[in-house]
C-alpha cells in the first residue's frame, strides 16, 4: 500500500469507527473461505460491515474516537465488526456463529468509550431486540389504563347486580 492509499484508508476507518455505535474485534483464524463468507452475508443482512483491517491501520484509525481502548487488544489476525444502527445486531451474529465455529473467537467490543469483555457481549446477546423491547414498553404503559377503565366499570356492575338481585327477590315474595 502506498502512503497516500494508507492515509485515505486511515481516513475512511476513522470516519466509520466514529459513526459506530459498537466495534467488536474478532479472531477468525483457521475459517475457510466458504464460512467467512457465510458470516459475512449474515453481518450484511443485519446492517453490520465487517473488515480485516491491519492492526497499525486500526491502531491509527481508531485514535481520537470512542473505540481508541480497543488498541490494547491488537494483537495478530484481527477482524472487525461494527454498526452504525443497532449496537447488538453484531454481537447476536457474531455469537450465533461463534458457537457454531469454534475458530471464530468473539474477543471485545468497544462502545460509548467503554471497552466489553466476552462475557458482556454474550450478555448483550441475551437481551431481547428493540421491537421486543418497545412492545413491553407499550404494554406497561397501557396495564394502568386498561385496569382503570376496568375498575370504573365495576361500581356500575355491583350496582346492576344488587338491583336484579332486589327484584328476584321481591318476585318469589310475591
Amino acid at each position: 500500500m502506498k502512503r497516500e492509499e494508507k492515509k485515505e484508508r486511515i481516513a475512511d476507518l476513522q470516519r466509520q469507527m466514529g459513526r459506530a455505535k459498537v466495534a467488536i474485534l474478532t479472531r477468525f483464524s483457521g475459517l475457510n473461505v466458504e464460512k467467512m463468507t457465510q458470516l459475512r452475508r449474515e453481518l450484511r443482512k443485519a446492517a453490520v460491515e465487517y473488515q480485516v483491517v491491519k492492526n497499525t491501520l486500526f491502531r491509527l484509525a481508531a485514535r481520537g474516537t470512542d473505540k481508541e481502548g480497543l488498541s490494547s487488544h491488537l494483537e495478530g489476525p484481527l477482524g472487525v465488526a461494527w454498526s452504525d444502527s443497532d449496537p447488538v445486531a453484531p454481537a447476536r451474529v457474531l455469537a450465533k456463529y461463534a458457537k457454531e465455529w469454534p475458530e471464530l473467537k468473539v474477543l471485545v467490543a468497544a462502545s460509548e468509550g467503554k471497552i466489553w469483555g466476552p462475557a458482556d457481549i454474550q450478555a448483550w446477546v441475551s437481551l431481547p431486540g428493540l421491537d421486543a423491547l418497545r412492545a413491553k414498553i407499550l404494554g406497561l404503559l397501557q396495564a394502568p389504563a386498561t385496569t382503570l377503565v376496568r375498575l370504573m366499570g365495576v361500581p356500575a356492575t355491583q350496582v346492576a347486580r344488587v338491583l336484579q338481585g332486589r327484584s328476584q327477590q321481591n318476585e318469589a315474595v310475591i
